[in-house]
């Protein structure tokens, strides 16, 4: 795990209410200097990017260790129908489970793709719409009908500057 990741410096605004920032920042400026708020905040941030770095790197974790399980329970189901095969069994009752017996799941049928521009020049292909074109069509002050921008508005939000004039 890189220093990155570890929380250097602990923040209340890491899991303040966004209604108490204003008070906790005043607080912090009452009792150190302008410059040490502009450290505290991006600690905080820093602290918030290293949870969702450990949260993804979790994640990675969990997905490779579900893949690994799914592997298993494969194994098993295809390792119990090889030993009912080998015995010559079709079907075996359980005492708790209802029983067991050897499934054949229909074949898979994929389509392999030899050469794309022969399929698309034989007419196998779909139009999609071109998001962006209609955009920088509208923004250009083209008239485009069916289509229309939609602006959100945001609040504005900090930026944290990390490299320090000497």
């Amino acid at each position: 795990m890189d220093i990155k990741t570890l929380k250097r410096y602990e923040t209340k605004l890491e899991n303040a209410d966004i209604k108490d920032f204003c008070a906790i920042l005043d607080k912090k400026l009452e009792d150190t200097s302008p410059e040490e708020v502009v450290d505290y905040v991006a600690f905080a941030i820093d602290n918030i990017d290293g949870q969702i770095e450990r949260i993804k790197d979790a994640q990675k974790r969990l997905a490779q260790l579900k893949k690994d399980v799914e592997g298993q329970k494969e194994n098993i189901k295809i390792g119990g129908a090889k030993w009912l095969q080998s015995a010559g069994i079709d079907k075996l009752k359980g005492l708790v489970t209802s029983s067991m017996t050897i499934y054949t799941p229909a074949e898979r049928k994929e389509v392999v793709v030899d050469n794309e521009d022969a399929l698309i020049n034989a007419g196998y292909f779909k139009q999609v719409l071109d998001k962006t074109a209609v955009k920088k069509a509208i923004l250009a002050d083209e008239k485009v009908e069916g289509a229309h921008i939609e602006i959100t508005h945001r609040e504005a939000e900090l930026k944290i500057n990390k490299a320090r004039d000497k």
